[in-house]
């Protein structure tokens, strides 16, 4: 496999790929909460469980997840790159371009460096990692732009939450866009918003002192978004110094980790391996957990 623009795209021979797709998709209705930084070390959670994971960069208006962990240097195929005219990419092929992070593989997606693609190509990139990884962390931004996205449709979601007035309102307007797209029927499916299924989890994340005094109280923030807020987290200088200064995710903090575990436990839950659910962990239900140091 080239990494030229004439694509990786496998005509003529006929390509095993794997069942379907097995993952979680990252939203957030607020921009620099951390939701890049929140699906790369749930990544690395699950890969401390034996998970085959790979992590997917579907951010369109953002995107630089390999720039966010440190790897932005690192040869390989980035997702721009990708042209799959015959909605086909090789799982193997793809696997043996991708950059590595950690032991995870990622495709980023470095929207800069790279010309629009059609959603084909992103459709047939998706469907070729879960061909090589037992469970993908897609990072998918606010949901827009990815609606045409086969390989989505019906996928389990988190939302992320920035926990301010503005923040709620607009994790709010995401909820009610997601049940509704769920509930449209086939006829009305040209929307750009993801389908996937609204989200299993919420996870919110309390401003930096310098944006406002303090956040919404979680019970507030439950009433007014009409269910739990599972995690609860603070910003944790330290990991936010290493993104920014382009040391990338050097470590999962201590307080992220105990407060995740739970959430980590229940989506390992969700993996399947052939036709036997992994058993090794717990898939059962959360209570709200807060990380307040």
């Amino acid at each position: 496999m080239t990494g030229e623009d004439t694509g990786i795209g496998q005509g003529g021979s006929e390509v095993k790929y794997g069942s379907a797709v097995t993952g979680l998709v990252f939203l957030s209705a607020s921009g620099g909460i951390g939701l890049t930084t929140m699906t790369a070390l749930m990544a690395k959670q699950l890969r401390n469980m034996a998970l085959s994971c790979a992590l997917v960069d579907l951010d369109l208006y953002g995107g630089g997840m390999d720039v966010l962990v440190g790897i932005e240097g690192a040869p390989g195929m980035r997702l721009g790159r990708i042209r799959a005219p015959l909605g086909r990419v090789d799982p193997q092929a793809l696997r043996e371009e991708l950059p590595i992070w950690d032991g995870i593989p990622l495709l980023s997606n470095d929207p800069w460096s790279a010309p629009p693609q059609g959603w084909w190509d992103m459709d047939a990139a998706v469907s070729a990692v879960a061909g090589f990884a037992d469970f993908l962390l897609i990072d998918a931004g606010r949901g827009q732009g990815l609606g045409n996205l086969r390989s989505l449709k019906g996928l389990p979601s988190l939302l992320m939450v920035d926990m301010t007035v503005l923040g709620l309102a607009r994790a709010k307007a995401l909820l009610h866009a997601l049940n509704a797209r769920r509930d449209a029927d086939d006829r009305t499916q040209d929307s750009p918003l993801i389908s996937c299924r609204p989200p299993m989890a919420l996870i919110g994340m309390m401003p930096t002192r310098h944006r406002v005094s303090h956040g919404v109280d979680p019970e507030q923030a439950e009433e007014f978004l009409g269910r739990s807020v599972d995690v609860v987290l603070k910003p944790q200088p330290r990991l936010s110094a290493s993104v920014l200064d382009g040391r990338g995710l050097e470590r999962v903090p201590r307080t992220y980790a105990r407060a995740l575990h739970p959430l980590a436990e229940r989506i390992a839950g969700m993996v399947v391996v052939g036709a036997k659910k992994v058993d090794r962990v717990s898939s059962g239900g959360l209570a709200r957990s807060e990380a307040v140091k």
